[in-house]
């Protein structure tokens, strides 16, 4: 794995870990202006958790104006105008108590530049996903369990990380709208990907995280073959012969964390085009000579645990 690569790999992977657990202070009811000031003092350099229902303009700029990790996971509904406000945070922004968003909010929104979670969207119309694709940081949106295509198709043009954890299912129409999208992609709901759809995901250009895939059919593994970058299985303990051989044709590298173990017969099937030194930790099974020090078998990290 080149120093690039690996470099991206762990940027992508830190993106998932940056609130896992949000400690801070917490003001509940309409936070005023005063209310915002004492709040971002009494936070000091710690993460900022406010649990406010309603905030107003002058208290999103306050809060807007301190660095750090912010999260308004309280409120329900937002105005454009505290939606700007709050859009110059630098830095993470978690609004995953909104439930709806409007296009006037999403264009707002599309313009922070850190991570951004709405979580609390379960789908998102095609007008605000047009408006959220300005969004110039990783976008978490695992909350949505159903994305029209044409919704897709405008969201495509979101530049960053995308997460959309919350879709269980591909449809081809699905996948090929997803596989426009111009930056890494995590589909960590999906348990299930059949051939069809995962060739249409191949298309995609950038990294490819499965989370939700703990079993790999031949057939899948073929579709997904034609894919060149990235392609993360991070829950995948297990994998085939007739697996390994058709990930063997994968042009990109393939991150398989889960591997507990790995046969002699799954390392000759995946042969020495699939790299990397995430190998020498596994034991292996079977009875065949280990194979020679020149193969190498790619297993890396993922894009998203």
């Amino acid at each position: 794995m080149t120093p690039g690569l690996r470099s991206t790999c762990a940027a992508v992977l830190a993106l998932a870990a940056i609130l896992p657990a949000r400690v801070g202070v917490s003001q509940e009811g309409t936070l005023t202006a005063d209310a915002a000031r004492n709040l971002v003092a009494a936070a000091q350099d710690g993460p900022l958790v406010v649990t406010a229902v309603a905030v107003d303009v002058a208290a999103a700029n306050v809060l807007a104006a301190r660095p750090g990790d912010l999260a308004l996971d309280g409120l329900a509904t937002l105005s454009p105008e505290a939606a700007a406000a709050l859009a110059a945070h630098t830095g993470p922004l978690s609004l995953s108590g909104l439930t709806a968003l409007t296009p006037e909010v999403a264009e707002a929104l599309g313009r922070h530049a850190s991570i951004l979670w709405l979580e609390g969207l379960a789908t998102l119309a095609p007008d605000a996903a047009a408006a959220l694709a300005g969004h110039r940081g990783p976008l978490v949106l695992d909350g949505i369990t159903v994305l029209p295509p044409r919704a897709a198709r405008r969201l495509s043009r979101h530049a960053h990380w995308l997460s959309l954890g919350g879709l269980a299912t591909l449809d081809p129409a699905l996948a090929t709208a997803l596989a426009r999208h111009d930056g890494p992609l995590s589909l960590d709901g999906v348990v299930h990907l059949p051939a069809e759809p995962a060739r249409e995901l191949a298309a995609l250009r950038h990294p490819l995280s499965l989370g939700g895939v703990v079993a790999l059919p031949a057939s899948t593994a073929r579709a997904l073959a034609g894919h060149r970058s990235l392609l993360a299985f991070p829950r995948l303990g297990r994998l085939t012969v007739p697996a390994a051989a058709e990930l063997a044709h994968h042009a990109g590298p393939v991150a398989l964390p889960a591997l507990e173990s790995i046969s002699y017969d799954v390392l000759f099937a995946l042969g020495s085009g699939l790299a990397s030194e995430a190998v020498d930790g596994l034991p292996f099974t079977g009875s065949r000579s280990p194979p020679s020090p020149r193969t190498e078998v790619r297993t890396g990290p993922p894009p998203r645990p």
